[in-house]
């Protein structure tokens, strides 16, 4: 009896003891969890930009009071595609011809690359837009319908080339696209004073057929080029007419009607999966897409709508979402210039876009040059993500907007969600959380104030303070 009750004995203590050295080892979550989050700052006013810091480490939040940012990872909104720009015939030729095929290999792993900023987005233009050495289409044999006479060539020598290589450097990149115009033999009503058939004008109803093929050559070229075509709006800016460049009034039924009638069964009929992007215009036009949305046969065709900044405000995104939410919504085109030179300006934009729904965020001309070009315009003031000197060799320079996007392309990835992030207490700061398919989260914070700001992040039971300068942004990253 008194062996057995020893026997009983030590069997629950080598139990017991088995169990707490499970518990010791394994791993620990919540607020016991020590977890560390990289750094990322640029402060123009002390040198940096888009500079690593040292990391800093969570530790449990004590819920004092002050300026907090609390992020939620299980309440999730949009999946991103990604953050980008547009591989313009400027861009890709000064890429191209003004670099040396090191200094090509370097900056475009700055671009594109892991070590650079990730970029992992493209809007390609559909022929000529208004940073081209020369108006061009794909076809300009006229009353050829049928596509016989279509052509990518002019686009081999060195726009292709350079779509191939970003994606070599990124094979996660997406690329999108958008025709300016029709080829000149499809349009009416051109400006008398046009340089050219393709600037200005409407699509003629009797080419609407022709259109849609047009632009189904397109994708299956691009394709055989072993670049995928992800998304396609009609034309961009419909609405627009400028006698400088390609440009097409699209009216919204004349857009509808070519989307339900010809673009979406021609797509379908291909047996393409490009998705089919409504409207691509600014965001103070809220009715156009409204109105594409509300019709069931343009409903049935098209992906979503995108939108670009130069009017109106991020918040007609949030309508759009709220009225249509299982529509997707992108933002396609934003140039900054002369005209909207600020960091802050930048950084505030690019928070606002994601949290209002948009699934990327695209700059306009990846490069230009010393005179905001190539360009068919008269007077551009345009300025590039990067400026390539087009009088010499290897001149890069690396502007403001290719720091601010790097804010995100380079800790946010294709397949991210946003999060929720809630910003509590007094302060000017803007901010928006993501999480990625790997599990790691980011978010992006700027000061737009005067004054600098403290503030914590707060996640999981846990904290991380900081103290941000005015005009200036950090992105944490962690696991």
């Amino acid at each position: 009896m008194r062996f057995s009750w020893l026997r009983t004995t030590w069997k629950l203590m080598s139990i017991s003891l088995v169990s707490v050295l499970v518990i010791t080892m394994l791993p620990t979550t919540g607020a016991n969890a020590a977890s560390t989050s990289e750094v990322w700052l640029t402060d123009m006013a002390q040198g940096s930009k888009l500079s690593k810091k040292p990391d800093t480490t969570f530790i449990v939040d004590d819920g004092a009071p002050g300026l907090a940012i609390v992020v939620d990872e299980y309440t999730t909104y949009q999946q991103m595609d990604g953050f980008g720009a547009s591989l313009t015939d400027a861009s890709s030729w000064l890429l191209q011809y003004k670099l040396s095929t090191g200094k090509r290999a370097e900056v475009m792993e700055k671009l594109f690359g892991q070590t650079g900023i990730g970029l992992s987005l493209l809007r390609q233009t559909i022929g000529a837009s208004d940073f081209n050495w020369e108006a061009y289409s794909y076809n300009e044999t006229a009353g050829d319908v049928n596509m016989n006479n279509f052509s990518i060539h002019r686009d081999l020598p060195y726009i292709v080339p350079m779509v191939k290589q970003a994606k070599s450097i990124n094979p996660q990149l997406k690329v999108m696209a958008a025709a300016w115009s029709p080829p000149g033999w499809m349009k009416k009503g051109q400006f008398s004073n046009a340089q050219n058939s393709m600037n200005t004008g409407y699509l003629d109803p009797q080419y609407y057929g022709a259109y849609a093929n047009y632009l189904v050559k397109f994708i299956q070229a691009y394709t055989a080029q072993g670049i995928p075509i992800y998304a396609i709006s009609p034309v961009n800016e419909p609405g627009l007419q400028n006698p400088e460049y390609p440009t097409t009034y699209m009216s919204i039924p004349d857009h509808n009607n070519f989307i339900k009638n010809n673009l979406g069964p021609a797509i379908k009929n291909a047996r393409l999966d490009t998705k089919i992007m409504a409207y691509d215009f600014n965001w103070d036009n809220l009715s156009f897409p409204q109105q594409a949305l509300a019709d069931p046969a343009v409903n049935a065709y098209i992906a979503g709508t995108a939108f670009h900044h130069y009017g109106g405000s991020p918040s007609a995104m949030t309508t759009l979402h709220n009225e249509y939410p299982s529509k997707d919504i992108w933002f396609t085109e934003g140039g900054f210039g002369s005209w909207n030179p600020s960091f802050n300006g930048m950084m505030r934009e690019m928070i606002a876009v994601p949290r209002n729904w948009s699934k990327s965020y695209i700059l306009w001309n990846l490069a230009l040059d010393q005179n905001n070009g190539p360009t068919l315009l008269s007077n551009s003031i345009n300025w590039g993500t990067i400026s390539v000197r087009s009088d010499k060799m290897d001149s890069v320079t690396f502007n403001d907007q290719y720091y601010a996007i790097g804010h995100f392309s380079k800790f946010v990835v294709p397949g991210a969600h946003r999060i929720s992030s809630t910003t509590y207490g007094t302060g000017t700061l803007d901010q928006v959380a993501f999480k990625n398919p790997d599990g790691t989260k980011a978010i992006v914070v700027f000061n737009y104030g005067s004054a600098s700001n403290t503030f914590k992040v707060v996640w999981n039971g846990q904290k991380i303070t900081y103290t941000l300068n005015p005009n200036a942004a950090v992105t944490f990253k962690w696991s």
